[in-house]
């Protein structure tokens, strides 16, 4: 088991992208949840998905600390926020012609964003990771204290704990 100190060393050395990556990389919008937990165990930090609807939840007793989640029911990044502007124009063209080529074409379609990006070389998880990096950041530094606190307190006792 981690000791405290040894938590906290731990999550002091982490960036918000080790923080923020894991979840990204287990979340799917409206489907799974994805979070970052370290196992108190080995130190570990590590990504987990939940799948919409799944009742099990990683619990501080179960020698996992959730860092971070972001939720199955949220779709953090439309078209426009992780395209700039000639981009988004170029993706609605890309849409458009889509629509006139497929009579059963569907207007909310994630995959059509992938191959957009794909078309044009754009790596989309790197301007998820800055959107949500954008995000955290703020918060993160300016509130690492009860950030460190809030985590803390899920596994140590509060009458244990050193501030």
């Amino acid at each position: 088991m981690l000791s405290e100190e040894e938590l906290r060393r731990l999550i002091e050395s982490l960036t918000i992208r080790e923080i923020i990556e894991p979840a990204l990389d287990n979340w799917s919008p409206y489907e799974s949840t994805g979070k970052t937990v370290i196992d108190l165990k080995t130190g570990k930090v590590q990504g987990i998905s939940l799948k919409y609807n799944e009742l099990i939840e990683i619990r501080h007793d179960d020698e996992h600390i959730e860092l971070y989640r972001i939720e199955s029911e949220e779709d953090l990044f439309d078209e426009e926020e992780l395209l700039d502007e000639e981009e988004y124009e170029k993706f609605l063209n890309f849409k458009l012609k889509k629509e006139e080529e497929d009579e059963h074409y569907d207007d909310y379609d994630p995959k059509l964003l992938e191959e957009f990006c794909e078309i044009e070389s754009i790596d989309k998880k790197e301007r998820q990771i800055k959107i949500l990096i954008d995000s955290y950041e703020e918060y993160h530094f300016n509130n690492y204290q009860d950030f460190e606190h809030a985590i803390i307190l899920k596994y140590y006792d509060e009458d244990d704990y050193t501030y």
